[in-house]
């Protein structure tokens, strides 16, 4: 392997790290990713290609690294240097707040709408998080087809960063100064390449709703969470596997590879949250993603009384700390936050049980009219994938910006978008998020998570749609 391939594995690893703890353009479909994201059982990178979406394209491009089929109603060609092929365009957009959505009556006209979304979509991340991209095209495609926004179209831009900074802060700008997008949407990136055009997008006061919700999104006029902070998903992680976890013996594995990792051993241990929690910390222990076992850790955990695991990693180190620990016929419950686990994490041996605390809605099991929304957009635009973690944090975020955007009204620009953000006090959007109050510095957020837990093998969500504050 090459120094340049060296470094490019290196830095798809850190992303994914980034992303799992933060809670993480090309056009390849969603299975091509997950098909080229596998070295030797840890997620491997793609190198993203040249090019941008063509401006003409109705909603749903997904730029180098990111996206599926050709959904219906799509207009447009692929940019220079994209795969054909794989492009995507979408129509797209909509998101109720409660009942059933009906379509968007009367408005200006005029063209579409432009939102943009740049994010670590490739490689590494993509295991995990493309399926965020790919709800904000299912969300743009649902609403088009019913008469776009205020009787406009959205067209939906979705860049892959690459884990890049330098690129990202690069397409960022792109999406304003060229596109002319009126808000970024959906940004599920790293806290380095977020912190590499955070800076910009406030000197042009674009607003950036709903992204990965990590570290990296403290306060500012212009980003808005639909999460809780990384510290309250910590401590509110901790108070709910204290109360609905089946051991209160606590231990974690924390990855070396990203301050993230870190972060999570600071706020659990070093602060003390997992023990005021009523957890019982007895183990603990840093590793690293690419080792190839983790046989020693597990006979550690076992030796050390460990009844309830927390590996802060990607899904597939999860994956792989299961079947080390189930060799060694060592079966601990393992409890998990929502960007270290994807769709098919309940299905894996050894997490059958798995319990894990998510930021917005369950992606399964719940029956509110929101959800059937999102469940109906899904079905029809998903490209067949499963809906995980990543996924539901696409679609709230699209469901604010549309809430929003209909209350703005026909001139959807900009400041409008801003001020009309500021207005929104202790809103959860139809229950897709906690209560969320929007300002002048950012996003304050209810102290509160939903649960959801493997059973038999798949997830189901046992306390519904309803919120477990602390």
């Amino acid at each position: 392997m090459t120094n340049r391939q060296n470094h490019r594995v290196v830095a798809a690893l850190l992303a994914v790290v980034s992303l799992t703890i933060a809670a993480c353009g090309t056009r390849l479909d969603h299975n091509q990713i997950v098909g080229a994201a596998s070295v030797s059982g840890v997620a491997g990178s793609t190198e993203a290609g040249a090019g941008m979406p063509g401006d003409s394209a109705i909603a749903g491009e997904l730029t180098p690294g990111v996206t599926g089929e050709s959904l219906p109603g799509a207009e447009g060609t692929a940019g220079a240097g994209s795969d054909p092929a794989a492009a995507a365009r979408q129509p797209g957009t909509a998101g109720g707040q409660g009942s059933a959505r009906t379509p968007s009556g009367g408005g200006s006209g005029g063209g579409p709408i432009v939102i943009g979304s740049v994010g670590s979509y490739s490689g590494a991340t993509g295991t995990a998080w493309a399926s965020g991209a790919r709800a904000l095209q299912a969300w743009a495609a649902s609403i088009n087809e019913q008469g776009g926004i205020n009787g406009r179209q959205v067209k939906v831009i979705v860049y892959d960063d690459g884990s890049d900074p330098a690129k990202a802060r690069s397409q960022v700008q792109e999406l304003v100064e060229q596109h002319n997008a009126v808000a970024i949407v959906a940004a599920i990136t790293t806290a380095q390449t977020l912190k590499a055009w955070r800076g910009y997008v406030e000197q042009k006061r674009v607003p950036v709703i709903g992204g990965d919700c990590g570290p990296a999104w403290t306060a500012s006029p212009v980003l808005f969470r639909q999460c809780t902070t990384s510290k309250d998903n910590l401590v509110g992680f901790a108070e709910l596997a204290a109360k609905f976890g089946k051991s209160k013996d606590f231990g974690a594995l924390f990855c070396q590879e990203d301050e993230g990792c870190s972060f999570a051993e600071q706020v659990l241990f070093n602060d003390g949250a997992a023990e005021r929690a009523g957890l019982n910390p007895r183990y603990r222990a840093r590793i690293s993603i690419t080792q190839p076992d983790f046989t020693s850790e597990c006979i550690q955990a076992r030796n050390n009384g460990v009844e309830l695991l927390f590996v802060a990693a990607d899904p597939n180190t999860v994956g792989r700390v299961a079947d080390s620990c189930r060799r060694q016929n060592y079966h601990p419950q393992f409890a998990q936050i929502d960007g270290t686990v994807n769709a098919a994490t309940a299905s894996k041996p050894g997490l059958e049980d798995v319990l894990m605390v998510s930021r917005v809605f369950p992606f399964t099991g719940i029956s509110s009219p929101a959800f059937h929304e999102f469940e109906s957009a899904w079905e029809k635009y998903g490209s067949g994938q499963p809906a995980g973690p990543a996924t539901a944090m696409g679609w709230a975020a699209a469901t604010i910006f549309e809430q929003v955007a209909k209350d703005v009204g026909g001139d959807i620009g900009r400041e409008q978008l801003l001020r009309q953000l500021y207005r929104i006090k202790n809103q959860t959007f139809g229950g897709l998020t906690v209560p969320l109050s929007f300002g002048s510095n950012g996003t304050t957020a209810a102290k509160c998570l939903f649960i959801m837990q493997g059973e038999r093998g798949r997830w189901t969500a046992p306390q519904g749609d309803k919120p477990q504050c602390f």
